[in-house]
């Protein structure tokens, strides 16, 4: 398993046609969205997706790795992207708005967006002979799972359904950068902050961490719904990739302070929370991250799992 680069070849291209399909604030490209997609079709390339696949987009939210997938499977491909979160969740786009403009540009046509869990879908809209489905993705939507056992269950129901492969991508949480260490630290902050906090609906602008589950849980979670690892690579983000610095900023600042005080957690679990933040806050002291200007993003993870003969 060895870290890829960002690929170049018709990559330009790419970008301008995802992003003149997807809401974006002009202001923010070279920031944000650019630096977004560029990791999207890396993690795609990494996977080995081929043009004319039907693809099933888990957790799909406002649909940017929808309409990257579908970028590349081309026309004769298409894209069944769901999701369960609310519609007015996100700010400054909704889910509503985002998916809402998809549909309505150039790419729409080769998606299709379904307000339901996986099981649902399979259950109860999925009609096999007459939309076949050639894989499953899972594109950074795992940290969203409560825990592990949640990330089984969605196996086995994508086992119990016949559908292989599945191409999955999550944070790697394994520094090969020494600057990436920062945003490992925010992670797991945020991670001990969704496992302790009291159940409840997720607030409309509350960040995307929530258990953080690894590479470890993951392998396990798919051996035992019965599929094998046929490919597995690392992407690292190229440096305008600002997520690492975006999420320890917030650790850092007022907002994730208030939200712990507000769970009113018992005193053991409030104190590893704020043990994990000032370890973070430690590590921010070494000159090599002029604060959080030079904080990376970590690798991602990227794994094609098989169905086990």
């Amino acid at each position: 398993m060895t870290a890829t680069n960002v690929p170049d070849k018709g990559r330009d291209t790419l970008i301008e046609s995802l992003l003149a399909s997807s809401l974006h604030n002009p202001a923010l490209l070279e920031k944000f969205h650019i630096p977004r997609f560029k990791l999207r079709l890396a993690t795609i390339d990494a996977w080995g997706v081929k043009k004319g696949q039907r693809l099933l987009d888990i957790g799909c939210g406002q649909g940017e790795s929808s309409v990257a997938l579908a970028a590349v499977v081309g026309d004769a491909g298409n894209v069944t992207a769901i999701d369960t979160a609310q519609m007015d969740y996100g700010h400054p786009f909704t889910m509503r708005d985002a998916q809402q403009h998809i549909k309505n540009s150039a790419l729409g046509p080769r998606i299709s967006f379904h307000q339901v869990d996986a099981a649902s879908f399979l259950t109860d809209l999925w009609k096999p002979k007459d939309a076949p489905i050639d894989g499953a993705v899972l594109c950074q939507c795992l940290f969203y799972f409560p825990d592990e056992s949640e990330v089984q269950n969605l196996f086995t129901t994508l086992s119990h359904a016949g559908i292989a492969p599945i191409y999955v991508a999550e944070w790697s949480y394994t520094p090969s950068h020494e600057p990436q260490r920062a945003h490992i630290l925010a992670t797991r902050a945020q991670a001990l902050y969704h496992r302790y906090k009291p159940q409840g609906p997720s607030e409309l602008r509350e960040q995307n961490v929530r258990s953080g589950v690894d590479q470890q849980a993951i392998l396990r979670a798919a051996q035992l719904a019965g599929y094998r690892v046929a490919k597995e690579d690392l992407v690292t983000p190229e440096q305008d990739m600002r997520e690492g610095q975006f999420e320890v900023e917030y650790v850092l600042g007022p907002c994730f302070e208030q939200r712990v005080k507000n769970a009113r957690l018992p005193q053991v679990q409030e104190t590893e929370i704020n043990d994990a933040v000032q370890e973070l806050k430690t590590e921010l002291e070494k000159p090599l991250y002029s604060g959080t200007t030079n904080v990376m993003a970590m690798d991602v993870w990227c794994a094609v799992f098989e169905l086990q003969q």
